[in-house]
């Protein structure tokens, strides 16, 4: 079952701002004139790292060997970085340099909803472990 099956609506989007965004960026984004291709690429990209982010962090919750937690958490994260890494450059090498950027802002807009949202989640954690 999907998240949406289990979860209200409400917290999915509240889960997964980053996603929406991409989502919702993308109609103004293209009728601006923002390159299609590099817009596709960049949020496909990100989708796909989000979704594959999730499954792992779903099995290294499950592990009971904190060494491999961390070891497959580092893991999860790098190739994550390289996955994003490698649609930018290659993007930008088989299209133009002005899809290559926009996959790389639409990347660099995403991750920053993501990194704000990851972090207000850290912060009202540990508050309410500090109660």
């Amino acid at each position: 079952m999907g998240a949406s099956a289990t979860l209200p609506r409400a917290t999915v989007a509240l889960q997964y701002p980053d996603v929406l965004l991409v989502l919702i960026v993308a109609a103004p984004a293209l009728a601006a004139g923002a390159p299609a291709l590099g817009y596709a690429v960049g949020a496909v990209a990100w989708i796909l790292g989000r979704i594959a982010s999730a499954v792992a962090d779903k099995r290294i919750a499950e592990m009971t060997d904190f060494r491999r937690q961390i070891g497959y958490g580092v893991v999860s994260s790098m190739l994550r970085v390289w996955l994003l890494a490698c649609a930018i450059i290659i993007v930008g090498v088989t299209g133009t340099r002005a899809d290559g950027l926009t996959a790389a802002l639409v990347l660099f807009g995403a991750f920053s909803v993501y990194f704000v949202r990851s972090a207000i989640g850290q912060v009202a954690e540990h508050g309410s472990r500090a109660r």
